[in-house]
């Protein structure tokens, strides 16, 4: 069959390249794993089939495929089979092909693929969160504003706010167990779509390739295309929670907030300005991460109105958009854990920044709650005003005294006698934060809970990514056949 250049110079070069990158190893240990399982169901004599398990096995000793690019053939499915049927003949390299097809292949192939670069990337999120639990244990007093609105809002700690993030990221973990779960099962034996009329053993094949079970429906087994969409999601969740935090570390850095400073191996300087520390590792950041989910959607749009089959849409078009995702976010996750570990953080002046705001007068009105009965809503209402007198006067709360709330309160036909104790004690940002002690709160004792509680389930997940790790590297060893 004659193809155009303009087909092969377009697609099928290119989509061999791709294929013979990212995929060469695991075709060659499909090839393997079925010409073991057919011997092992007597459709292949051993002694025909040793040798060329022997000779896959030192093709797989090479991470790609050694020729290039030979148009006669369709793709290095058909290339391998070439290279096979001139070393040991058509016969019995036509018989090893028995019950296999490049569609059960392929999304075998997939699934091995998909997998790795899956418990790669819950590595770097583990990764990321040993970083930012370290910073929690450094920060268990580290007073800081925080923001909703883009305001102040109330006093917090660092700390407490690096769990918030971790918390995120436990989810993006957990997102990518329940998702290696569904991906980590073989289609292998389902062949074109409708499995076989030979007796092949389909549970020995995932055991071989490493899986943990079968996917049981062979039409399920060709067509699925969801995990591809459920991998997108997993990596486009996890990169926009990222996008936040870079967001907040910009601001941070700024010089109006001075709440960070970057590491010198992390800025760029002005061809001009000499006093500028651009945070440009910060705006890549930002940046990759936009290309990241950008390209990622474009899965959704590719996965839906197709045929419900086997289809180059979801198999061969689809993979580079999602490698490029996987690549994408290893890179990120591997720069922005790197910012975040040698920054330096301004304790004094983020403490200076709630005590010259006004975000601990909820507690000014809590504590009229507490010691003077006050409704709620009525203390909300005398403390409003009081922040509205502050701020017309061009004064901070620092400014502001028990004599003047008291004032206020007077004027809205409230009686109050608050002390100058209390409304120092009421304004102090380490006591909003060390009385709110609360399941989830900002206290130093309840931050160590937590810390402790995140640190053990680190662990936890570190334990289950190195039992992946031992999966995916021992499994290559049941491919001998003696």
């Amino acid at each position: 069959m004659v193809r155009s250049d303009t087909y092969i110079k377009t697609i099928l070069q290119p989509t061999y390249d791709f294929t013979n990158e990212f995929y060469f190893p695991y075709i060659v240990e499909v090839n393997i794993a079925h010409i073991i399982m057919l011997t092992e169901q007597n459709l292949l004599k051993v002694e025909e089939a040793v040798p060329i398990v022997d000779y896959l096995q030192k093709l797989h000793t090479k991470p790609t495929f050694k020729q290039a690019y030979n148009s006669q053939y369709e793709d290095l499915f058909f290339m391998i089979e070439a290279e096979l049927e001139e070393k040991f003949g058509k016969k019995i390299v036509g018989d090893i092909h028995i019950a296999f097809s490049r569609n059960d292949m392929d999304a075998t192939m997939f699934r091995m693929c998909w997998r790795k670069q899956v418990n790669t990337v819950m590595k770097r999120i583990t990764r990321l969160q040993s970083v930012i639990l370290a910073l929690v244990e450094k920060h268990k007093d580290t007073v800081m504003p925080a923001y909703t609105h883009n305001q102040q809002a109330q006093p917090t700690t660092l700390a407490h706010y690096l769990l918030a993030i971790n918390a995120h990221l436990a989810r993006d973990i957990q997102r990518g167990r329940d998702l290696y779960q569904k991906i980590n099962l073989s289609p292998m034996g389902a062949a074109a779509l409708g499995t076989t009329g030979f007796p092949i053993d389909r549970g020995r094949m995932a055991e071989l390739l490493g899986f943990n079970g079968i996917i049981e429906n062979s039409y399920d087994a060709i067509a699925a295309n969801d995990y591809m969409l459920e991998a997108a999601s997993f990596l486009s969740i996890s990169l926009s929670t990222l996008s936040r935090v870079v967001y907040d570390l910009l601001f941070l850095a700024t010089n109006e907030t001075n709440g960070i400073l970057l590491d010198e191996q992390h800025v760029q300087t002005s061809s001009i300005m000499p006093q500028k520390r651009n945070p440009s590792a910060l705006e890549h950041c930002r940046a990759q991460i936009s290309r990241a989910i950008g390209g990622l959607q474009g899965i959704t749009y590719m996965s839906h109105s197709v045929p419900f089959g086997d289809i180059v849409d979801i198999g061969d078009d689809i993979q580079p958009i999602l490698a490029e995702g996987f690549e994408n976010s290893v890179t990120i996750y591997d720069l922005l854990t790197e910012i975040i570990a040698c920054m330096q953080v301004n304790k004094e002046i983020l403490y200076e920044r709630c005590a010259n705001g006004f975000s601990t007068v909820t507690e000014l009105a809590d504590l009229l709650v507490r010691n003077y009965q006050l409704p709620f809503r009525t203390a909300h209402q005398v403390v409003s005003s009081f922040v509205t007198q502050l701020t017309k006067e061009k004064q901070t709360l620092a400014d502001g005294n028990a004599a003047m709330v008291n004032q206020v309160a007077k004027k809205l036909n409230v009686p109050l006698n608050l002390t100058d104790e209390d409304f120092k004690l009421a304004i102090d940002p380490n006591q909003f934060v060390q009385v709110r002690s609360v399941t989830g709160g900002p206290s130093k004792s309840e931050v160590s809970r937590q810390h402790q509680k995140a640190c053990k389930s680190v662990n936890e997940v570190h334990r289950f990514i190195n039992q992946v790790d031992k999966q995916l590297q021992r499994y290559p060893e049941k491919l001998k056949l003696h």
